[in-house]
Order: C-alpha cells, then sequence, then structure tokens
C-alpha cells in the first residue's frame, strides 16, 4: 500500500458511457424531503453528520437512476438508499468490534424481512433503534406495494449483500487483500446493486414477469449494470481507500495480482469497465422487441446516474473523478 500512496496524485483515465443523461424534475423536493426523513429517524446525530447528508444529495441519484417515477417513489427508493449506506458504515464498524453479534444481527434483519421469529429488542440493541425504525419503515412502504415473488426475490439479494459486506468487513478486520476473482464476485454483492434494481419495479408500479427474469440477455444487463456501477465506484474511490489502508478496490486488485504499476492498474480497471458497457449494450441490443419499459430502461439510467451523481454529490473531489467519453 505505500507504494499506492505515494503515487496518489494519479487520475483515471476517460470510461466509455454513451448513454443521455436524465434527472427527475422532483429531484429537490425529494432531497428536502430526505434531510427530514433522515433526521427524524436520528440518523443524522454525529456531529458534522447533517452537513456530509447535505452534500451527498442521496436524492439525486434516485431521482437520476429513475426520472420517471414519481415524488412518492423517488422518496422510497432514497429513503431505502440511505438506509442502506447507514447499515453499510455501521457493519463495516461493528464486525472488526463484535463480529459474533454483528453476523447474528444480520441474520436476524434478514429473518425479519421474511416475518419470521426475531428478537426485535436484540436487532435494534445491534442495529441501533433509529436505524431498526428506518429499516423497518422502508421495507412496510415497499412490500405493501409488490406480490410474495418480488419480496422473497428482494430479500435474497439484500441477503446476498449483507454477505458481500460483511465479507469486506472480516477481510478488514484481518487485513487479508482479496484475490481479483474472489472481489470480483464479491464486490458485486456488497455494491447492493441486485436489490436496488429489484426495486424499479415498485418505483412503476410493475412486476417483471418470470420469463423476463428468465431471459439470458435481461440477466447479462443486470449483471454487467452492476459490475460497471461497481468497478466506477472503485475508480472514484481508490485515493480514499489508500488513505486508510482498505484493500478493498479492482485497482488494488489489479495492481497485486499482476504487478501493475499503479497507472496501469487504474487502465485495467477501466478497460475492464468499458468491456461490461460493451457487453450491456449487446445484451441490449438483442433483447430488442421484447424490451419491457422500466425494468430495462431504469438500468440504462443507474449506469448513467451513477456517474453523474458522483460528480455532483460532493462525496469525491474532481481530481478523483474519471472523465466520460461516449464512442469507443
Amino acid at each position: 500500500m505505500h507504494e499506492i500512496a505515494q503515487q496518489g496524485h494519479l487520475t483515471a483515465p476517460a470510461v466509455l458511457c454513451p448513454f443521455t443523461p436524465r434527472i427527475s424534475p422532483h429531484a429537490d423536493e425529494v432531497q428536502r424531503w430526505s434531510l427530514h426523513w433522515a433526521t427524524r429517524h436520528g440518523l443524522l446525530e454525529q456531529p458534522g453528520a447533517r452537513q456530509a447528508f447535505a452534500r451527498a444529495r442521496f436524492a439525486n441519484l434516485m431521482a437520476r437512476a429513475h426520472p420517471d417515477a414519481g415524488p412518492a417513489e423517488l422518496q422510497l427508493a432514497t429513503a431505502w438508499l440511505i438506509s442502506i449506506f447507514v447499515l453499510d458504515d455501521l457493519l463495516e464498524k461493528a464486525l472488526v468490534r463484535a463480529p459474533g453479534p454483528t453476523r447474528a444481527a444480520v441474520d436476524g434483519f434478514v429473518r425479519r424481512l421474511r416475518h419470521q421469529r426475531t428478537d426485535g429488542r436484540e436487532l435494534a440493541e445491534a442495529l441501533g433503534r433509529p436505524l431498526t425504525g428506518a429499516l423497518d419503515e422502508v421495507w412496510r412502504r415497499t412490500e405493501e406495494r409488490v406480490g410474495p415473488a418480488w419480496r422473497e426475490r428482494f430479500v435474497g439479494h439484500v441477503a446476498d449483500y449483507l454477505d458481500g459486506t460483511l465479507w469486506e468487513a472480516g477481510n478488514r478486520a484481518h487485513d487479508r487483500p482479496p484475490l481479483l476473482d474472489e472481489y470480483r464476485t464479491m464486490r458485486y454483492h456488497s455494491a447492493a446493486t441486485e436489490m436496488f434494481f429489484d426495486l424499479i419495479e415498485p418505483m412503476h408500479g410493475v412486476e417483471a414477469p418470470a420469463a423476463l427474469l428468465a431471459d439470458p440477455d435481461f440477466a447479462t444487463m443486470r449483471q454487467s449494470a452492476g459490475m460497471i456501477i461497481g468497478i466506477f465506484n472503485d475508480l472514484i474511490s481508490w485515493p480514499k481507500e489508500v488513505a486508510v489502508g482498505d484493500h478493498h478496490n479492482i485497482v488494488f486488485a489489479f495492481q497485486r495480482e499482476h504487478r501493475l504499476s499503479l497507472q496501469d492498474a487504474v487502465y485495467a480497471a477501466v478497460a475492464e469497465h468499458d468491456e461490461h458497457v460493451t457487453t450491456f449494450e449487446a445484451a441490449r441490443q438483442r433483447l430488442g422487441a421484447a424490451d419491457p419499459g422500466p425494468c430495462v430502461d431504469d438500468l440504462v439510467h443507474w449506469i448513467r446516474g451513477n456517474l453523474d451523481w458522483s460528480l455532483e454529490s460532493g462525496r469525491y473531489t474532481p481530481a478523483q473523478i474519471p472523465q466520460q467519453r461516449t464512442t469507443d
């Protein structure tokens, strides 16, 4: 990690993103709502939390990912995003201090989503009452919009996300750098993209038919979109991870495994990002007339929206952010 830290001034080259940016006209309204919602749930009690929350502009990510959704739907999506960011941060720290209770809390949360018996007091103690209350609310508001098959699929993806997050936290606790292929697999889960792609459906009052979910081109689109988002996030976050000694970044995995310079590792990550964009577009073209509307459209919006939100959210400095290009 020392070599990386010495070269922390390097920036990533352009990434391929041939998609048109869009944003909901409700973005500012939902941003104001989200500040009140997070405050009401007690999620912004730490010093500086309100200022950091305002800079992050979480509502803008959801407004870009679902530009055609209504304000109530965007509020729900933004509440999910806020809750998952808080949960992610909590799990990253808690596993180092108390791995057993943290694993139990994660299992209890998944059971709670499935309405299986849980100790509510124990879960609130592990996650904190503010976060537990926020998660209970967003789940209650979501499940009334969807059927049993969607709920089971979504909860399965939440469990996958939590497993990925705990895997990363366990590695940090033991200072264990992951292998490249292992990282690719688990990063896909820890990025939580599958659960957020599921949320496209209640955002638009639809449920994807089983035939679409089983379609190999649609599956390829979801997989590729998730990898695009995860890799792009790594490309803009590696300087921050250098500062804290975090091994979890595809740039570092390339650097370690292929004995690359930091600059070459960045280029390798960009090349992989762009390969996934090409794969996504090819699958989208093959799907063609079978395009089901928002289930496909919002995958495109997610890819482009994540890029644009990263540029405007205040979470990263301009020098750390890769540029975009629209063609090869």
